[in-house]
């Protein structure tokens, strides 16, 4: 089985039981759309550029239709670029 597919299923439950918090699951979206676009594209910072625009998009979201703006949340899901990032 691929690592990739256990870390999503086990996050998954997390997120499904209540047992994340809000920051967490921010930082989970993060991964994965970095995750995701760095390997269709080759391109760690591609990955990056898509975990940050995701989390700001959700952030414009919340702003128009009446959901809480914090910009921690789009921090906690651009960080979530530095799991496909290797220093």
């Amino acid at each position: 089985m691929r690592p990739e597919f256990i870390i999503a299923t086990i996050l998954s439950a997390l997120a499904l039981t209540g047992c994340a918090n809000d920051k967490t699951m921010h930082f989970v979206a993060g991964v994965a759309a970095s995750k995701y676009v760095a390997k269709q594209t080759g391109s760690p910072l591609q990955g990056c550029t898509a975990a940050l625009a995701g989390g700001l998009a959700k952030e414009v979201y919340d702003s128009q239709f009446g959901g809480v703006v914090d910009r921690y949340d789009a921090i906690a899901t651009g960080a979530g670029c530095l799991y496909t990032i290797r220093f």
